[in-house]
């Protein structure tokens, strides 16, 4: 049985913590439909600077509470990818596992950074 945190992260606000709510809900429920997971912490911060308190706990946390953390998307999880990296490795360490629920979000956002970058390059090759 896998001992599963949660981890979310909004903007603060009122209609930031409603997404929030919204966001740890539907995690869990996703967490609940899972064989042999078991939903035994939840962690959330609002706000993406350096106090973050809920990150900070689950990383004190793990892996005596925890085997698996599962977020969103690598996005909620990090604001940049050294940060990313170091988490990872972090959590790796302590033999804590992540799973994204959501990478496509990723992706989506490279593929159009990639399609607006050819489109750039088609324009100067044209123009």
């Amino acid at each position: 049985m896998w001992r599963v945190a949660i981890y979310a992260r909004e903007a603060p606000g009122r209609a930031g913590r409603a997404r929030l709510d919204r966001q740890v809900a539907s995690l869990a429920a996703q967490v609940a439909r899972q064989p042999g997971w078991c939903h035994v912490a939840t962690y959330a911060d609002q706000g993406a600077g350096a106090v973050r308190p809920g990150l900070s706990r689950m990383l004190a946390d793990a892996p005596s509470y925890f085997d698996l953390v599962v977020a969103d998307s690598y996005g909620r999880l990090a604001t940049n990818r050294r940060e990313l990296q170091a988490l990872l490795a972090h959590l790796g360490g302590a033999g804590v596992r992540v799973v994204v629920l959501r990478p496509a979000a990723a992706r989506r956002l490279a593929r159009m950074l990639a399609n607006l970058t050819l489109a750039d390059l088609v324009g100067e090759a044209v123009g």
